[in-house]
């Protein structure tokens, strides 16, 4: 028994052949394009229904994560190893931007607070080292100099104590000079070798498995951790700063002539042509795909 013909068989390949063979351009003008979305933007970001849309969104992402797991289970194998393959390209940032990167004022801030604290605590350190050698094996001359210093009845003996915590105090606060001029001139230093380490081609294969390594902690990570972040990250606030961002700039007078930049720079020369030229041969499941979609959406309701 065959399938009756439907009564809109002719309508729907006409429609099907126009859509799939016409220009994009003439479907989709850019001009025409850019001033639908400006004004869906500007009508949806603002709107209880985005807010609600970020909602329902994260409580699905929210709920994929609830459960026990690693991130590596929710990947599909093959993004795995594409991502690990991306990880093995043989790419090296340049020394001068990544020099740059590392310069930045920020940066510097933090490397020298870092720098300064471990030049301290190694200090401390040693003078605690020094002070123990001493007492332990300081010799005769140290010996005898402290039993000096306690038996004296004269002004030298009741001022030592003090004359040494002033010493003391004095060599600390010297140190602590003397590192922060040398953190000031080490920073730099710092930049110039983290940068020729990570630049240098003969370490690639240890700049690969850094990578490697990388993302396989992160893929390991267990989903209720990621969860957790991302909870503290509170996605919500983020989505909503970002409508915002977006909204606002489509309130400027600029934003539809930018928006319609914008679409002509991302498909310079997509519209002139047609889906079928496009996607060749895969244009055939979307032809069927069309087919059976259409004509129940011109077959009036009950």
């Amino acid at each position: 028994m065959t399938t009756p013909a439907s009564p809109h068989a002719g309508l729907v390949d006409l429609l099907i052949d126009a859509l799939l063979g016409r220009p994009l351009v003439d479907i989709l003008p850019p001009a025409r394009l850019a001033a639908t979305l400006h004004h869906v933007g500007r009508l949806y970001l603002p709107s209880a229904q985005a807010e609600q849309h970020a909602i329902l969104l994260w409580r699905r992402l929210d709920s994929l994560l609830d459960r026990p797991g690693t991130l590596r289970d929710v990947v599909p194998p093959p993004i795995v190893d594409l991502l690990r393959t991306l990880m093995a390209r043989p790419y090296l940032l340049p020394r001068p931007l990544l020099v740059a990167v590392l310069s930045r004022p920020p940066l510097r801030r933090l490397s020298r607070e870092l720098m300064i604290a471990t030049l301290l605590d190694y200090s401390k350190k040693v003078r605690t080292q020094v002070g123990e050698a001493s007492q332990s094996r300081g010799g005769m001359l140290g010996r005898l100099a402290t039993e000096a210093v306690k038996k004296s009845t004269s002004a030298i003996g009741s001022l030592a104590p003090g004359v040494t915590a002033a010493v003391s105090d004095e060599l600390e606060r010297q140190f602590r000079a003397k590192a922060s001029e040398f953190a000031d001139s080490a920073v730099d230093d710092l930049a110039q070798r983290l940068a020729a380490i990570l630049t240098d081609p003969a370490r690639l294969a240890e700049h690969k498995d850094l990578a490697r390594s990388l993302l396989d902690y992160a893929l390991d990570l267990p989903l209720q951790t990621v969860r957790a972040e991302l909870t503290r990250l509170d996605p919500l606030a983020v989505t909503t700063e970002v409508r915002r961002a977006v909204h606002a700039w489509l309130l400027r007078p600029e934003s539809e002539p930018e928006l319609l930049a914008l679409l002509q720079l991302a498909l310079p020369d997509l519209g002139t042509h047609s889906l079928s030229t496009l996607l060749g041969d895969a244009v055939t499941p979307l032809r069927t795909l069309l087919r059976d979609l259409l004509p129940p959406l011109l077959t009036p309701g009950p």
